[in-house]
């Protein structure tokens, strides 16, 4: 089991990688970053029970209470969610050579709501819209943190 936060200084570095994660969106993103990667690695078990990852930019986040991403309804990875919601995902930050790795549970969202929340411009490029019913949000919650940030490496339970 990951050790829980047990410094004042674990509990900064933390609320950094929070920082960081708030700002890797492509809501949260400014007109430089849009023309440069911030994607996500995102990890799901496969249909043979082995580990896929592939790259997703991540919508929005709420710290490490959510993260969404978005992805067509038929694409692997909403399949492999729904049979198996654990996921890990990860994001290196180059400017401050950060790891955030964070494993949790993910679910497949289709609500129309939620969906136009999540819309971001780019997803034009492969869906007409929010109301596009060939899309989903893949709404993540982090329950366990691996982190190197600042020369340190922090791990632990979200409580």
């Amino acid at each position: 089991m990951p050790d829980r936060i047990a410094t004042a200084a674990d509990y900064n570095l933390l609320k950094k990688a929070e920082e960081i994660v708030n700002n890797s969106t492509a809501h949260s993103r400014n007109d430089w970053e849009r023309n440069h990667c911030i994607d996500w690695v995102m990890s799901v078990i496969d249909e043979e029970g082995y580990p896929s990852s592939s790259m997703i930019t991540a919508s929005k986040a709420d710290g490490f209470n959510w993260i969404s991403f978005c992805t067509g309804s038929g694409w692997n990875k909403p399949n492999r969610i729904t049979r198996n919601p654990r996921t890990c995902i990860y994001f290196f930050d180059e400017a401050s050579f950060s790891g955030i790795s964070l494993t949790g549970c993910t679910k497949v969202v289709t609500d129309n709501e939620i969906k136009k929340q999540m819309w971001y411009d780019e997803l034009g490029d492969s869906f007409t819209g929010p109301d596009d019913p060939n899309w989903c949000v893949l709404l993540f919650k982090p329950e366990r943190y691996n982190i190197f940030i600042d020369y340190h490496t922090i791990r632990g339970i979200f409580d």
